[in-house]
């Protein structure tokens, strides 16, 4: 496993409110495909027993699912 996968987590996390405003300008449908796509993604990352993926996996995963409730649900 390289390195640079923590740093990436941790980037992630550190600017994942700039990253969620971004995801909610994006199409509902594009979002969708970004789930999709991550989803495959963790799948195979878990399969193949690589973690630091599939822990930078779920947080991009959260951070589509928090942008597009955000962006469908308003208050």
């Amino acid at each position: 496993m390289k390195p640079n996968k923590n740093i990436k987590l941790g980037d992630a996390i550190q600017n994942a409110e700039r990253y969620i405003e971004q995801l909610k300008a994006m199409d509902d449908k594009q979002l969708s495909k970004h789930l999709d796509l991550f989803r495959q993604q963790m799948q195979i990352a878990y399969t193949q027993g690589n973690h630091k993926a599939f822990e930078l996996l779920q947080e991009y995963e959260r951070q589509v699912i928090i942008g597009r409730l955000s962006k469908n649900f308003k208050e």
